[in-house]
């Protein structure tokens, strides 16, 4: 008998999480940070009980999951870093696999600069950058395609 696509084994000795809540990202300007975040990901503004306003200023991905933009402590920040730093090297956000090529099409209208790269034959992901320089993922996976 097969398990359904995402259920999965929990070790006895795992902690009782249920999901990824946020990501919290360092920005230069928290407001042309989350137009850009709207205007080209389609996030929408959102607010929480007891915090008037930033920062954190926060965005909503999809139901239960956010994205919270925290201004830079100076005027001049570090820019985000490479791939050869140790740190986060992006943020990423499910697509349903079947809009992928629908989705890469958006962001181009949008004018982004997409890169794409498929993992394998069922599993495509599509890479721009916000204004500060973060990698943000677009991926989809076809059904199916996780084995574990």
């Amino acid at each position: 008998m097969s398990s359904p696509p995402d259920s999965f084994a929990i070790a006895t000795t795992a902690l009782p999480i249920e999901a990824l809540d946020h990501v919290a990202l360092t920005v230069r300007d928290p407001q042309a940070s989350l137009e850009w975040y709207e205007r080209v990901l389609g996030f929408l503004p959102a607010a929480m009980e007891g915090l008037e306003s930033g920062p954190p200023y926060i965005l909503r991905v999809s139901s239960g999951c956010y994205l919270n933009l925290f201004p830079a402590d100076s005027a001049t920040p570090e820019p985000a870093p490479d791939h050869n730093t140790i740190a986060m090297r992006h943020v990423a956000f499910r697509v349903t696999y079947a809009r992928m090529a629908d989705v890469e099409e958006e962001l181009k209208r949008r004018g982004q600069q997409v890169m794409a790269f498929d993992y394998g034959p069922r599993c495509r992901s599509l890479f721009v950058s916000d204004p500060d320089g973060h990698q943000v993922e677009l991926i989809g996976y076809g059904e199916g395609v996780f084995t574990a």
